[in-house]
């Protein structure tokens, strides 16, 4: 074998094992993640809560992702990566122990709070980890096959909630989320540790490390420019995702069954997306891709809100709409290979982490938001996803093309 592990032409076997720990990883604190929102269904009923009150949960389990991206994002750059992938792990599963055992809306919002700092610190730890050890020419295909945790996590978390919730209770379901701790032991024996990692400290001349290097020369402008970016296809992605389910249940009189089948279909597009969005930005260049799949998402969100309305009676055109949409957010399979390429190994997972959790605990004002604009149909301000996507497919050309780029010990 090379010295490191990112040097092989070739995937080897510790590849395959980091790829399947960051999947692993993704898809199960997304779709504990999700289930603050699919589950508000029946916790707001035992609980007695109101629209706002639920999105009072939905904003803090978002703006704790930024904490935790932050602060494990910190933790990996300073201890190494496998440990805070072990770590955020942890947290996640306490919070949603914490959510099954919750008798008041309160200690459900301390729940979402826990929960959230973990699912922060997993993706950058995770994505981080897998790409600074694949092969240059492999990264946008091996990101893209780990964030289909994101879809696989929605849907998931969709089955548990409109198939398994309904029968045995929300809190049944929010304990099944605590079954990813016993992978821990797994994580810290059998995964090698990032060797970029091992060599970047203190090397003479590295970034330094933390907020402070992110504010460094040749740092912050590319820092700023990805965090908005990712702002852009954050809010694009909640202020449609956060609503979805009781959007088409309202304006379609689904049950909730039937909106999780609905719900899938939109997950359906998104697995295609996103391994789809991978096999091209290798190709093809992760701006032109970006853009391309951001248009389609702009696309289906238009025609399942805005111009809906001639097609209310052809419900297999609604359903197709759904699933362009789902492909559109292949978008996020962008965003691990993005970083990799664009930070430095000193501030790498620090700089992820922010831009990833930080833009998603800004969506704390997306389920509001969409309640303001649309009002009680909803359909108005999930509407407004569709001008983010279209300005983030317009920002990723303020960034070089980074597809390919290699990486050093710095």
């Amino acid at each position: 074998m090379s010295a490191l592990l990112h040097e092989h032409s070739r995937p080897v076997a510790a590849h395959w094992r980091v790829l399947l720990a960051a999947w692993l990883g993704w898809l199960t604190v997304f779709s504990a993640l999700i289930a603050f929102f699919q589950l508000s269904l029946l916790y707001r009923v035992e609980l007695g809560l109101d629209d706002r009150a639920v999105s009072g949960i939905k904003s803090l389990v978002l703006a704790a992702t930024g904490v935790g991206g932050l602060g494990l994002g910190w933790l990996a750059d300073r201890v190494g990566r496998r440990p805070a992938l072990a770590g955020s792990i942890l947290v996640c599963a306490a919070g949603a122990a914490l959510a099954a055992l919750a008798r008041s809306s309160g200690v459900l919002a301390l729940a979402a709070a826990i929960a959230g700092l973990g699912i922060g610190g997993q993706w950058a730890a995770g994505q981080t980890l897998l790409g600074e050890t694949v092969p240059a020419g492999r990264r946008g295909r091996f990101g893209a096959l780990s964030q289909t945790g994101a879809p696989l996590g929605l849907a998931l978390a969709t089955v548990i909630a409109t198939q398994i919730a309904p029968r045995l209770g929300w809190r049944w379901a929010f304990a099944l989320w605590t079954l990813p701790a016993l992978a821990v032991p797994w994580v810290l024996r059998r995964l090698p540790e990032s060797d970029l990692w091992r060599g970047a400290r203190g090397a003479p001349g590295a970034v330094p490390g933390g907020v402070r290097g992110l504010l460094a020369s040749g740092v912050r402008g590319p820092f700023l420019l990805a965090f908005v970016l990712t702002l852009c296809n954050m809010a694009n992605y909640w202020i449609a995702f956060s609503w979805l389910p009781e959007y088409l249940g309202r304006q379609w009189h689904l049950a909730i069954q039937k909106t999780g089948a609905w719900t899938l279909v939109f997950v359906a597009g998104s697995l295609a997306g996103y391994l789809l969005f991978g096999a091209l930005s290798d190709r093809g260049g992760r701006r032109l891709t970006f853009t391309l799949f951001s248009l389609l998402m702009a696309a289906g969100l238009a025609l399942l809100t805005l111009l809906q309305a001639p097609f209310r009676d052809r419900p297999a055109l609604i359903l197709a709409f759904v699933f362009v949409a789902g492909v559109g957010t292949g978008t996020w399979s962008s965003f691990g290979p993005l970083y990799t390429e664009l930070f430095p190994t000193a501030v790498r997972n620090t700089a992820g982490g922010v831009c990833m959790n930080g833009s998603r605990a800004a969506q704390f004002a997306a389920p509001w938001l969409v309640v303001t604009v649309g009002g009680s149909g909803l359909g108005n301000g999930i509407a407004l996803a569709a001008a983010f996507a279209l300005a983030a497919g317009a920002w990723v050309w303020l960034l070089p093309e980074t597809r390919g780029r290699a990486l050093a010990s710095r």
